[in-house]
């Protein structure tokens, strides 16, 4: 596997179908805190609409996103990011893997990126498995 290092891969990112149930369901249980344990009313009040509005965001901004395109370049040691037709290439990254998930922070001067992968934003399991493999071997050598 040493001979294919440096060939350039390329990964589609689709919007996830979990997370914005998810992230619905961590708002719900920030706003049932609220209710429990916040007093007076108006302060109450003004924690739930906030935790609304946030949820609201997040939800949307979660839907908007649409497709990402990955290609990860191990000769440079670099990954590009391609959204809406606008690619960014970032050189620092780090990966945070889980048995579940991974998560991807793609750290630049002008806009740091944060991207939670999971199998549901791919076209297979296999490219799931794929990509979370080759972020790993790239942020050995990178770190090599």
């Amino acid at each position: 596997m040493t001979g294919n290092v440096d060939v350039q891969q390329i990964f589609e990112i689709h919007p996830s179908r979990s997370q914005p149930g998810l992230m619905f369901g961590a708002h719900a249980l920030v706003a049932m805190a609220i209710l429990v344990y916040v007093e007076p009313t108006w302060l109450m009040l003004t924690g739930l609409a906030l935790v609304g509005l946030l949820a609201q965001r997040e939800v949307s901004q979660l839907q908007r996103f649409g497709t990402v395109t990955l290609k990860l370049d191990p000769g440079a040691g670099s990954i590009e990011l391609e959204q809406g037709g606008q690619p960014h290439i970032y050189f620092k990254y780090k990966v945070y893997a889980t048995r579940w998930f991974a998560i991807l922070k793609l750290v630049d001067k002008q806009k740091n990126r944060t991207l939670i992968l999971n199998p549901d934003r791919f076209d297979s399991i296999q490219s799931y498995r794929q990509l979370r493999f080759a972020l790993c071997n790239l942020e050995q050598h990178s770190a090599d």
